[in-house]
């Protein structure tokens, strides 16, 4: 076989750009930190890659999902807080009305902090986060109260049956984990529950809240005078009471259950990172040597190179 000029020429190019792609590889990986930057750098390492980016960007959704699970539960753990601080005032303030010593003037101003009670306790009722009515179920742009103490929402309801749908919100907060972030309006509040089955429960729109009846029983006795009758009252009110109480306890479970899972979040989220890093992060300290050799053999073809093209007639007149 004959060698020409021209093929020598050609295979030195040929080799010479080899040359050039190695180290131009190299410095990218220098440059970047990264060893993967196309598919056909390491067709299994990237796909592993783009899985674990996936489940890195789940983990964020969920944690966000945390997040608003807890300012949620928080906000509504602090309404009612404020409810149950309403209801012990209420009773305070029957019980110093049933001691039937009171003068007509002292009773005309515990009926007075009553009805200011009862508007406080509307007032919480309408508890809004983000712009959402906490306890309107899933109906949050609407009030849950008007002005009078009635439902404003209809048909507010509780199933209890399996993966029934009902006024209840769930959140996602992890691979198929999901928990409920709202206290219905009727939980907290009371009201004449109509069972519509067996496993529901609910009330229906403009009936009143079962506390606010409550409140307009002891308002209408403290116009009459009726002492005995207000000491009848108190049995009730310690009743919602104690209802708050489990219903506060019951929010704080759940936030407490939700900052466990946010911590268990953080520490996935960091050992896929971790992951992640070892697959596609370069060794720096051997990269930077892998170019310096690249550069050297780089360097020997381009004067290699120059003696395999052969000298012209201008050579030899210089």
């Amino acid at each position: 076989m004959r060698i020409t000029n021209n093929m020598m020429i050609s295979s030195m190019m040929q080799n010479l750009n080899g040359n050039l792609l190695r180290m131009d590889q190299k410095q990218l990986q220098a440059t970047t930190g990264k060893r993967i930057h196309k598919p056909s750098d390491d067709p299994i390492g990237i796909s592993r890659s783009l899985k674990l980016r996936s489940d890195i960007k789940e983990l964020e959704q969920y944690k966000k999902n945390v997040d608003d699970t807890i300012s949620w539960l928080e906000t509504t753990e602090l309404a009612v807080h404020n409810v149950g601080a309403a209801v012990e005032r209420l009773r305070e303030l029957t019980v110093q009305a049933s001691n039937g010593v009171l003068t007509e003037d002292e009773t005309k101003k515990i009926k007075a902090e009553v009805v200011e009670l009862k508007n406080q306790i509307i007032s919480l009722g309408n508890t809004t986060y983000g712009g959402k009515y906490v306890f309107s179920g899933k109906k949050t742009d609407q009030k849950l109260f008007n002005d009078a103490g009635e439902y404003n929402v209809s048909n507010l309801s509780i199933d209890h049956a399996p993966d029934a749908i009902d006024d209840k919100i769930k959140f996602n907060v992890g691979m198929g984990e999901t928990i409920e972030i709202n206290v219905v309006g009727f939980e907290l509040f009371g009201g004449d529950e109509v069972s519509h089955e067996d496993d529901v429960v609910g009330v229906e729109g403009g009936e009143q809240a079962g506390i606010i009846k409550m409140i307009e029983d002891i308002e209408a006795k403290l116009e009459a005078g009726d002492t005995a009758g207000l000491t009848d009252d108190l049995q009730n009110i310690d009743i919602y009471y104690d209802q708050y109480s489990t219903i506060r306890s019951e929010i704080g479970a759940k936030v407490n259950r939700m900052e466990l899972v946010e911590n268990r979040i953080v520490d996935d989220r960091l050992n896929l990172m971790e992951l992640q890093s070892k697959i596609e992060d370069a060794d720096v300290a051997e990269v930077y040597m892998q170019l310096m050799a690249e550069e050297n053999v780089y360097r020997s073809s381009l004067a290699i190179g120059s003696r395999i093209i052969q000298p012209t007639l201008m050579d030899f007149l210089r």
